[in-house]
């Protein structure tokens, strides 16, 4: 065994199928349907064990953005469909029409790609098209989308299914920008549509729109963050109660007693107040537990929140326990999670370190190992 072997990622399942019905409960009056969006690993939390978790409790289907992604789902019987958020990947065209796949259209070139092998096939490819409402990323401009609708002609192989895009700031609802982009995409549609063009699927609503902006319902709504268990943003709380799916957790491999005024760490940053007793984890940067979250984080042990002290290692960090009498080795360190009436949300450590949850989430559970409640099997 080693030290590696103590930090522990938990994914509990039931979670997921939790935040879905409670975001299922927002849609009762538009009707739409869920995409769930699970790239990259699922956030962190297991692409696979995620989508059957999902797809058995009823989402319409998937977001992805590699290929690797849209095998892995297909070879374990994952039947729902799938869309390609981020554009046509190149050289995909094969497995995008022998996977039954649906590629997210940003460009006219992946059109006229995705149209040659088609038709070499004589076989039909649904499309979505994404238009750029202002996120500045993937998608057609306004103008270059009516170029395409009126074109339509040029891809017969090609059944143009759906129309979406992307918002950049919904989780901060007063930001004006939000109704730029409604306006933007609302225009877009009504334009298409007066063009002859009826998009049979609609979708603009990541987690944070779905929550906050109920026009941008349409068809499907595309969480992600949401799913996992976090918040799109600090109001969210107030609409909705999510259950977090990962946990994380360690367990102490060193304790110290350290005089009063002693340095702790690298480029001793910290100074111990009194003599005091220092824990080591066996957790650091080289395992998603970010250095910027030093002197700012804190863990739980015994049910108590314990600051964490000093800069953080590239496989360590310590933590301060002189609160907790008696503590030893061996004893559990939550990192994210509930131990006790405490817990340690994704949006806490986000805050620590100065990023978002959604980074914390990918990187601490890609680079630990998983284990998934009421499956013994990690990932």
């Amino acid at each position: 065994m080693s030290y590696k072997d103590l930090n522990r990622i938990e994914i509990d399942l039931s979670a997921l199928s939790h935040n879905l019905t409670v975001l299922k409960g927002l849609l009762k009056s538009t009707g739409a349907r869920i995409m769930a969006v699970i790239k990259s690993d699922a956030y962190g939390h297991g692409l696979l064990e995620v989508a059957r978790e999902l797809e058995s409790a009823g989402v319409w289907g998937f977001g992805i953005s590699d290929i690797e992604e849209a095998v892995a789902l297909r070879e374990g019987r994952i039947n729902a469909p799938i869309v390609f958020l981020s554009g046509l990947p190149p050289g995909t065209e094969k497995e995008v029409m022998a996977l039954d796949l649906i590629p997210g259209i940003t460009d006219t070139s992946s059109l006229d790609t995705i149209e040659s092998f088609a038709s070499t096939m004589d076989q039909a490819c649904r499309v979505h098209l994404k238009v750029d409402t202002g996120m500045g990323r993937m998608g057609f401009s306004p103008d270059a989308l009516y170029e395409v609708v009126k074109g339509f002609r040029r891809w017969p192989h090609l059944y143009f299914e759906g129309l979406y895009s992307h918002l950049s700031s919904a989780e901060d609802p007063p930001d004006p920008f939000n109704t730029v982009q409604l306006n933007t995409f609302a225009s877009v549609l009504d334009q298409v549509k007066d063009m002859g063009w009826k998009p049979l699927i609609v979708h603009l609503a990541n987690s944070a729109g779905l929550v906050n902006f109920p026009s941008t319902h349409y068809d499907l709504v595309r969480p992600g963050l949401a799913i996992y268990g976090s918040y799109p943003g600090p109001q969210s709380k107030r609409v909705i109660e999510l259950r977090p799916a990962m946990s994380f957790s360690s367990k102490i491999i060193g304790i110290n007693k350290l005089a009063e005024r002693s340095p702790v760490s690298y480029s001793h940053i910290f100074y111990t107040k009194s003599p005091s007793r220092i824990a080591v984890v066996p957790v650091g940067y080289g395992d998603g537990y970010l250095r910027s979250m030093s002197n700012r984080s804190e863990v739980l042990i015994r049910g108590r929140r314990c600051p964490a002290v000093g800069n953080i290692c590239m496989k360590s960090f310590m933590v301060d326990v002189s609160m907790l009498d008696g503590v030893n080795i061996g004893e559990e360190v939550v990192l994210l999670g509930g131990q006790g009436d405490e817990i340690i949300t994704a949006e806490d450590l986000a805050r620590w370190s100065g990023t978002i949850s959604y980074e914390l989430l990918c990187l601490l559970g890609s680079m630990n190992k998983r284990f998934f409640r009421d499956n013994p099997c990690s990932a």
